[in-house]
């Protein structure tokens, strides 16, 4: 086997144990809405800090999912995993910008946050071999930046419903890619069992 072919091993095995990232878009796709549902409720002052919050809150239910729901159980130890963990705390080396809008304009901050977290997508649509996380990229990072071009600084509620609902869909799309791989990958093992057909 050669290097290549090693390392798409480790990617479809890395797409079968986390359903390729399913679990995480799930579960932040739902603290961002309630975060955007919460962000009527508490003083203006702060409810651009309810979706950082919210997402570091959520993220241990992620990882606590993602182990449980998996095709396969992930590799021990997984040669993937520092570069997604870097993936995923890109985030907060770009914290300082967000805070320095916050500072400006702090209904403009869940944009700024929404535009960091499209952003650490784009990397993904190559570990999990999927499109999706593209088309999340963008969407996540540039619709809440529209909104806020057409409503203002109501944009401080919107980004969250936005935000959540690209997620959830995306979490499906991902879900669906994971077990297309998952079923090939069972055909090519047992190609004449008729009944995966």
């Amino acid at each position: 086997m050669n290097t290549m072919s090693d390392l798409d091993a480790l990617r479809q095995q890395g797409i079968l144990a986390s359903l390729a990232g399913f679990p995480f878009l799930l579960v932040m796709g739902i603290a961002w809405i309630v975060g955007g549902a919460l962000s009527y409720c508490v003083p203006v002052s702060l409810a651009p800090w309810i979706y950082p919050c919210l997402g570091g809150a959520a993220m241990p239910i992620a990882i606590t999912l993602e182990r449980q729901m998996g095709y396969v159980a992930a590799p021990n130890p997984d040669p993937l995993l520092p570069l997604t963990l870097q993936l995923l705390f890109v985030q907060i080396v770009a914290f300082p910008a967000i805070l320095l809008v916050w500072d400006a304009m702090p209904n403009y901050m869940p944009v700024a946050f929404a535009a960091v977290v499209g952003a650490h997508f784009l990397p993904f649509q190559w570990v999990y071999r999927t499109k999706v996380y593209l088309a999340l990229g963008i969407v996540v990072a540039v619709g809440p930046y529209i909104l806020a071009v057409l409503v203002g600084p109501s944009v401080v509620h919107y980004t969250g419903f936005f935000v959540g609902a690209t997620l959830l869909i995306g979490a499906f799309l991902v879900r669906s890619h994971a077990a297309a791989i998952w079923l090939a990958a069972r055909q090519a093992a047992s190609p004449n069992d008729e009944s995966l057909g």
